[in-house]
Parts: structure tokens; sequence; C-alpha cells
């Protein structure tokens, strides 16, 4: 009965043994995936962060694209009002020169008038100097 009891004590003794063993190995095998877990969490992590700075380089480089165009577009439309001001100008130079002209013009047919007048007078009172003559 002793040598049973102590038979079935190395017995139960064994299956602690290998249950301890087995325990050992799968607390490595449970530290192991936990090294693994831990280190897919940090290039995941890596990975987003990554993926945030770019993130934010490319609006950073939008936003700057943006403000220079619309800094180029804010320029134009100033060129646009300038070239609309000095038109102005220019139409309103065009047409008093054109009042100017027009004023001469009237001027150049009344002096021609009066020089086919006094042309014609001449010539007359030349007549009738060589007619007295």
């Amino acid at each position: 009965v002793q040598l049973q009891d102590r038979n079935e004590r190395q017995y139960q003794l064994g299956d602690l043994q290998e249950s301890t063993g087995k325990l050992a190995g799968s607390r490595r095998d449970l530290s192991a995936q936990v090294v693994f877990n831990e280190e897919e969490k940090l290039k995941i992590s890596k990975d987003l962060i990554d993926l945030h700075i770019e993130t934010n380089k490319m609006k950073e480089h939008y936003e700057t694209e943006n403000f220079e165009l619309k800094n180029m577009i804010l320029a134009l439309e100033n060129r646009v009002l300038e070239l609309e001001l000095c038109s102005e100008k220019v139409t309103g130079e065009r047409d008093a020169l054109r009042e100017h002209l027009h004023a001469l013009e009237t001027s150049r047919k009344e002096l021609a008038d009066e020089y086919i007048i006094l042309k014609s007078n001449y010539l007359a009172l030349g007549k009738e100097l060589n007619q007295e003559v």
C-alpha cells in the first residue's frame, strides 16, 4: 500500500512537473507572443505617425500653394483694375483729342473758306487795278 501511495505520489509529482513544464513553456510562448504583439503595435504606431507626418506635410504644401495662388489672383485682379483705370484715362484723353481735332478741322474749313474769299477779293481787286491802270 505504501508503495502504491508512493507510486501515485510520484505519478502525481510527474504530472505536476509535466504541468509545470508546460506552464513554463506556455509562459515563454506567451512572453514571446506578448513581445511580438508589442513589436507589431510599435510598428503600427510608427506607420500611423509617419502617415500623420505625411498628411501634415501635404496639408502644409496645399495651404502654401493655396496662399500663393490667392496672392497671384489678387495681384492679377489689381493689375486688371490698374489697366481698367489706365484704359479709362486713355479713353478720356482720346475723346478730348477727338474734340480738339474736330475743332481744328472746323477752324481749318473756316480758314479755307476765308482764304478762298480773300483770294477771290484779291483777284477781283487785281482786275480792278488792271482796269484802272
